[in-house]
């Protein structure tokens, strides 16, 4: 099976073909344009969503009515305002495509109906959220410890290719720069 989702369950938990394909069935594809919102920030989150191809990004807004950057998923990852998703209410976060995506989508009862049926898939869930979460963690390390510089090059050094994706007022953002400064970085490292 040529399935992105297939080739990554299976490489965190052990499954069969058969089992796979009654999986992928609880799963819609769908296509996303650039800056497409598939959450707005106040509606329900009632899907959790899968990355094949491209890149979506979780956002909030400050008091000053600044886009904050919180989370990407590019491809063969995750992305859903997760609390609002299990507890079915209103979300305090967007999600948007920042580039032209293609994803698969799960609603919370087919999420369900998956975990009833499938019980390989809790163990895959928590194996994806203990990474998500110590990821997370290692995100915050850095923006306490680190200089701003210091975080961008981390980042650049380990994520080239996304670094060079992303729009880079969104990369900014996520890092917690200004486009301006971030621009300065950029310029600073290859002079």
């Amino acid at each position: 099976m040529d399935c992105p989702l297939y080739k990554q369950l299976t490489s965190f938990v052990k499954t069969d073909q058969k089992e796979l394909s009654e999986i992928i069935r609880f799963f819609e594809k769908r296509s996303i344009g650039k800056k497409e919102d598939i959450l707005e920030m106040g509606g329900k989150c009632d899907a959790m969503y899968f990355v094949e191809k491209g890149c979506l990004y979780l956002y909030t807004v400050d008091d000053a009515g600044n886009e904050k950057t919180i989370q990407f998923a590019i491809e063969n990852w995750w992305l859903s305002d997760v609390l609002a998703f299990r507890n079915q209410t209103r979300s305090q976060f967007g999600i948007r495509a920042a580039l032209k995506s293609e994803v698969l989508e799960i609603s919370y009862p087919s999420y369900q109906g998956l975990l009833a049926n499938h019980p390989v898939m809790e163990e895959y869930f928590r194996k994806v959220y203990e990474i998500a979460f110590g990821a997370a963690l290692m995100r915050f390390k850095f923006l306490f410890t680190h200089s701003k510089e210091d975080i961008y090059h981390h980042f650049n050094d380990n994520f080239p290719d996304f670094v060079n994706r992303v729009p880079q007022y969104l990369l900014a953002s996520y890092l917690n720069l200004t486009p301006e400064y971030l621009s300065q970085i950029r310029k600073k490292a290859t002079s």
